[in-house]
């Protein structure tokens, strides 16, 4: 298994290296081997290098805040474990290989309960066929009933390439 640091990781996803460890400390649990003054270098696996990257790029780029990423996060999580994102290796062997196929997320910032709705599509194929162009897709919803972009429920949403966010940090990493 590879580990990262800090300062390698910070050159690598071209993230400010302080940026970069306040967003270690607000995704992802206390290091257990050290502290701020124990002196040892918090490393990061793959895993945990991209829910960091995804987590500063909720805020960054969507403009969340950092308890509203949380949140997403934490409903995002089981899902994207699922598919592969999370995994230790970026060559699983257990057939979920979120390269694959694309995924799309929409984050749907809902007005009950403070809470999230997400429709995640995941396209298998697209292409131009008589003069139109077509996507087959399948769709998970997540804290929603219905699509809320297909029932006109939303007026809006965030756009996440989940899978070309994925790519991204995997290039930047060799």
């Amino acid at each position: 298994m590879i580990y990262y640091q800090s300062k390698y990781l910070s050159d690598r996803l071209n993230v400010n290296l302080a940026k970069w460890k306040r967003w270690s400390r607000a995704f992802l649990p206390p290091d257990p081997l050290g502290g701020l003054q124990s002196g040892i270098a918090r490393q990061f696996n793959l895993k945990e290098v991209f829910k960091v990257y995804l987590g500063g790029y909720l805020v960054s780029e969507l403009k969340f805040t950092i308890p509203e990423a949380t949140k997403i996060l934490t409903d995002l999580s089981a899902w994207l474990k699922v598919q592969g994102f999370f995994q230790l290796q970026p060559d699983n062997q257990n057939g979920n290989d979120p390269l694959a196929s694309r995924q799309i997320i929409f984050i749907f910032e809902t007005m009950t309960n403070g809470r999230f709705a997400y429709c995640i599509r995941t396209m298998h194929a697209a292409g131009a066929q008589d003069g139109q162009w077509r996507e087959t897709y399948d769709r998970t919803l997540i804290h929603a009933d219905d699509d809320p972009i297909h029932s006109g429920q939303a007026l809006s949403a965030h756009l996440l390439a989940i899978t070309a966010l994925y790519e991204k940090v995997l290039n930047d990493l060799r």
